[in-house]
């Protein structure tokens, strides 16, 4: 970029010292009209030229303006985006029953489709045990869980079955409790 500009303008400053150095007849002495107004006689391929070499100079001046950027808009929509400080969802504080019953949760889905797809999963798999799909309003996920237990080793004892069992399936679950 540095190149450009000081080739512009060493261009610039070569045309305009020879188009100052192009006289009239009038401006030498020899004009026939005394107090006439001096007039120069440029080309139309100089004026052409100083034109150019006008455009380029302003060119540069605005990329230098700009830092290099270039555009082919004159103008430029930008908006400011603000971090919120608080997350996007509030959480809810946990509140654990007196006395809860211990499950196995296999998922957590915003989408009903693939928590039911889940549920329907698991009652083919364990169809002796009860399978449960819980909508929690707050955060807006539906819960599938299997079993319902007093303790939580019986709990986990069926989660390290179904791990044995569908490790590819059953690898993330894990032990929650809900009300009795």
């Amino acid at each position: 970029m540095n190149k450009l500009v000081v080739t512009t303008a060493a261009f610039t400053f070569f045309l305009s010292f020879a188009l100052d150095a192009c006289v009239s007849s009038e401006e030498a002495g020899s004009g026939k009209r005394a107090g006439a107004p001096i007039t120069t006689q440029a080309s139309a391929d100089s004026m052409r030229l100083l034109a150019m070499a006008d455009s380029l100079a302003r060119a540069d001046s605005l990329r230098a303006k700009r830092g290099g950027f270039t555009s082919k808009q004159d103008t430029v929509v930008a908006s400011l985006v603000r971090k919120r400080k608080t997350p996007a969802r509030p959480i809810k504080p946990i509140e654990r029953p007196a006395n809860p019953a211990y499950t196995v949760q296999i998922g957590a889905f915003a989408r009903t489709k693939y928590a039911l797809q889940s549920q329907k999963l698991a009652k083919e798999r364990f169809p002796d045990l009860s399978i449960f799909n819980y909508y929690e309003p707050f955060d807006k996920l539906y819960r599938v869980r299997v079993g319902k237990y007093d303790t939580r080793t019986e709990a986990d004892s069926l989660k390290k079955a179904m791990v044995a069992q569908f490790p590819q399936d059953y690898s993330d679950c894990w032990i929650n409790y809900m009300a009795k």
